[in-house]
């Protein structure tokens, strides 16, 4: 099963902080394990407010829309995760997850924000969500997630509360449709 660069849709039973009602946008997926970008829950630092902190300065404001910074999941939850499409600047760590998408953990993307050389869509969280091996795919068979490919317009497009409900629309349900147990035979 191949997860890179889909959305796992949480279940309703899954009460979780960070899972409940959550879209999760999975960067990687091999058999080392899973990680993954929760994308449905901001929190109330606002993009400049982060880039103040560290102390960099955007060259010009008006290009830079006041985004919130996401709550990513529960691990490295000090670390950011910069999720964006390609640019044709390099920086210092990144990894290509799709021809459309691009996983930067380095602070030096923080530094083309407001300038011409800033990528044309892109997300920041903090923390991520991780599986060891296995782990995702027996959640799966578990029936704690959904699971559907990556859709641009989700991803930066679509308000933060409605991600949950539109990713679900993707393939062809509702969440008063959803069951809360799965049978198995």
């Amino acid at each position: 099963m191949e997860l890179q660069n889909h959305f796992l849709i949480a279940m309703p039973h899954l009460h979780d902080d960070y899972f409940h009602r959550a879209v999760v946008y999975v960067c990687e997926h091999n058999e080392q394990g899973s990680m993954g970008l929760v994308i449905t829950h901001p929190t109330d630092l606002s993009i400049a407010e982060l880039c103040a902190k560290m102390n960099f300065l955007m060259a010009d404001r008006r290009h830079y829309p006041d985004k919130l910074i996401l709550s990513g999941g529960p691990v490295n939850l000090e670390r950011g995760f910069i999720l964006h499409t390609p640019t044709k600047q390099a920086f210092q760590h990144s990894y290509k997850i799709s021809d459309q998408l691009t996983l930067t953990t380095s602070a030096d993307v923080l530094q083309t924000f407001g300038t011409a050389a800033q990528p044309e869509k892109y997300l920041i969280t903090l923390g991520c969500a991780s599986w060891s091996p296995n782990q995702l795919e027996n959640e799966i068979a578990n029936n704690d997630w959904l699971v559907v490919p990556a859709n641009e317009q989700i991803l930066f497009h679509t308000p933060y509360e409605n991600r949950w409900l539109e990713a679900q629309l993707l393939l062809g349900i509702q969440h008063h449709h959803l069951a809360y147990q799965a049978g198995h035979c």
